[in-house]
């Protein structure tokens, strides 16, 4: 064979050898990229002069309308809706569909032409739903528009508009009209698209000691609540990773990394990991890849892991507030326990580490405490720990002011710090305030304590608040799972008064030494508003311990009276009177309704006896004595001789041996 055949023979092996080997997903697996453009629906919401668009289910709060009656004519502009979508792409040639919820009102039914169009930038689209539209009763208008295939920019806007005319009702009554409806998860109107949503890029690994940390940047026109208004997950080798990731924002997108620790059968290997993301429920975005991972020596004294931007808080937390207060008729002292785990916690364990970083952005909450960064050694400073003088440095900040602390509260931790406390927290008194970092002061989502422990001054008879919605409303929502539990108690000779709750459930009780009012809610929704306030009386009266003896006092006195009053009748109405009375008395007492209530129920037993023992029957024919020996005997009034009676029978003459005389007893 000579050298050309085979050079010949030897590039066709090669090909056939190249042509049978496998298509391997590592390629894909290493870049960790997605996503394929999936349809997803963008929902309608706010008013409909300037609405909005989104592709969170979460954002579908309140409800939006508009209203068209026969008296309309021409052309009727039902709404706007816009979004600046903030991601470059290409979108496809496809059917997009709008669906918008109607009533039909006071009416058989009503014929529209009904007109939907869509700005992609500078391109616009149009469909309608044909014409003469017949609707009736309740349902959707549903529109298709054909989008033909083209590039959207970052900067571009995406804009649709909803229109109809040619209105004609069939049978109109005085009220007719057409309800439009939107914005609420009951009447969700949409615009189904194929259209670049979020681009995934799964980066790199890194390991620390037998930690593994996997930054995931989600890149879209939608900032960081791509991640935090969307659900999601990662899981490696198929086991799921259950701690909250740390969420950070990054340019034209949100940087989310998953924390897990390598098993201890394991020291290194391909690890295969899957992410998800679920915007809305009919449209969940996959990605995966697979790292090559070898456990590491432990880092030492570093404490742990810090991302380098301040983490968002919008990840997830769970709030859990604990507050003890005590009433002594003047002031009011409470010891405040707030707990935070989750994204809320990395995130103040972050800013603790970066006191006096000059790189933190201008809306920080943490460049309040750029005055303290001297007190704080060079040691300390970002250091992957929280360390003593940090704590110190927070305590003294909030302890120090009280508009500091309302601040901290209200800007970072999103809690109103009014509806905490009772009071303004300028009308606080001396506060202590403790910073409990639990079992780690490295970088984790572990929760952590903050106890308040102050106390408010009290007037007499003003109403004071107890506690009310104190998660304050953002874009965001910082909080997905909110525990509150309130308790105060006052002494023996001080009363709370009345209690008025709205929208939560209270429980009030009284005991002879102590009253109590309790608030328990194991799953509070945090956009939920409520309020409890009493209103304390002030004077011994309404306390528990004399208003129970004065209680008792006046029951004895109508059981008295009964007695007194029921001598020749039948007692036993009059005593069932006072003594169901006196239960209903305890029972009041006790579920802590107001004292004048209770004391207006007491005196009414004594007031009830008097017609009662009036209308009792009076008792059998008189008693009379009986003797030793038995039998019933009467004495002569004459000479006094007893006189034994033998006989039920009335009327009967007795014949009385002492003076002859003839007794006759009726």
């Amino acid at each position: 064979m000579t050298h050309r055949h085979q050079a010949r023979a030897a590039l066709l092996t090669a090909l056939l050898l190249i042509t049978s080997l496998p298509i391997l997903p590592a390629a894909a697996e290493a870049e960790g990229a997605c996503c394929e453009m999936d349809e997803f629906n963008l929902f309608l919401t706010g008013e409909a002069e300037n609405g909005g668009l989104t592709p969170f289910e979460a954002d579908l709060e309140e409800e939006f309308e508009t209203f068209v009656t026969p008296s309309v004519q021409g052309l009727v502009e039902i709404g706007t809706w816009s979004v600046v979508w903030g991601l470059q792409g290409n979108y496809p040639d496809a059917t997009w569909e709008f669906r918008i919820p109607f009533e039909v009102e006071a009416a058989a039914g009503i014929q529209i032409n009904a007109t939907i169009g869509v700005h992609i930038g500078g391109t616009y689209f149009e469909g309608d739903a044909g014409a003469g539209l017949f609707l009736t009763s309740n349902g959707e208008v549903v529109i298709p528009i054909n989008v033909e295939a083209g590039e959207i920019l970052e900067s571009d806007t995406v804009e649709i508009s909803f229109s109809v005319r040619s209105l004609s009702f069939s049978s109109p009554g005085d009220d007719a009209g057409i309800r439009f409806i939107w914005g609420s998860t009951d009447y969700p109107a949409k615009i189904s698209m194929k259209f670049p949503l979020v681009e995934i890029d799964m980066k790199e690994a890194s390991v620390k000691g037998r930690l593994v940390f996997f930054p995931i940047v989600l890149k879209s026109g939608f900032a960081d609540r791509m991640w935090s208004a969307s659900t999601g997950g990662m899981s490696v080798a198929n086991t799921a990773i259950s701690d909250r990731p740390i969420a950070t924002p990054v340019n034209d997108g949100v940087e989310v990394t998953f924390v897990w620790e390598i098993p201890e059968s394991t020291d290194s290997g391909n690890f295969r990991t899957d992410f998800h993301l679920i915007p809305q429920t009919s449209l969940r975005i996959e990605a995966y890849r697979t790292h090559d991972i070898t456990a590491g020596e432990d880092g030492g004294g570093s404490g742990g892991w810090y991302p380098a931007a301040e983490p968002l808080r919008s990840g997830g937390s769970a709030l859990n507030v604990d507050i003890d207060a005590s009433f002594d008729g003047d002031s009011v002292e409470r010891v405040v326990i707030i707990e935070i785990d989750g994204a809320m916690s990395q995130w103040i364990r972050w800013g603790l580490d970066n006191i006096g970083n000059d790189s933190l952005s201008s809306n920080s909450w943490w460049r309040n405490l750029r005055t303290y960064a001297d007190s704080i050694p060079s040691s300390d400073f970002h250091n992957g720990r929280v360390d003593d003088s940090e704590l110190l440095a927070l305590q003294g900040h909030l302890i120090g002011s009280a508009s500091d602390m309302k601040s901290f509260l209200a800007n970072g931790l999103s809690i109103d710090a009014e509806a905490l406390f009772g009071v303004n927290p300028i009308d606080l008194g001396p506060m202590d305030i403790n910073i409990d970092l639990g079992h780690t002061r490295a970088f984790s989502s572990e929760a952590i304590k903050l106890t308040f422990d102050t106390s408010n001054s009290v007037a007499e008879g003003q109403r004071q608040q107890l506690i009310e919605s104190f998660v304050r409303k953002t874009q965001d929502d910082y909080y997905n799972d909110v525990s509150l539990h309130v308790e105060i108690r006052s002494s023996a000779l001080q009363g709370l008064g009345g209690v008025a709750a709205e929208d939560i459930d209270v429980k009030h009780r009284r005991w002879i030494l102590m009253e109590m009012i309790t608030v328990d809610e194991s799953d509070l929704d945090p956009d939920k508003s409520f309020r409890v306030e009493f209103v304390p009386t002030g004077g011994a009266l309404y306390s528990p311990l004399v208003s129970a003896m004065v209680s008792v006092f006046m029951l004895c006195i109508a059981l008295g009276l009964g007695l007194f009053l029921t001598r020749k009748r039948a007692k036993v109405p009059a005593m069932l009177t006072v003594v169901v009375l006196g239960g209903l008395s305890l029972a009041l007492y006790v579920l802590g309704l107001d004292m004048p209530f209770v004391l207006g129920v007491v005196a009414s037993s004594m007031l009830l006896v008097f017609p009662v023992a009036l209308v009792s029957p009076r008792s059998d024919s008189k008693k009379l004595p009986r003797s030793r020996h038995g039998g019933a005997r009467v004495d002569c009034p004459k000479c006094g001789e007893s006189i034994r009676v033998d006989s039920d029978v009335r009327p009967l003459r007795l014949p009385c041996e002492g003076c002859d005389s003839i007794l006759r007893l009726e």
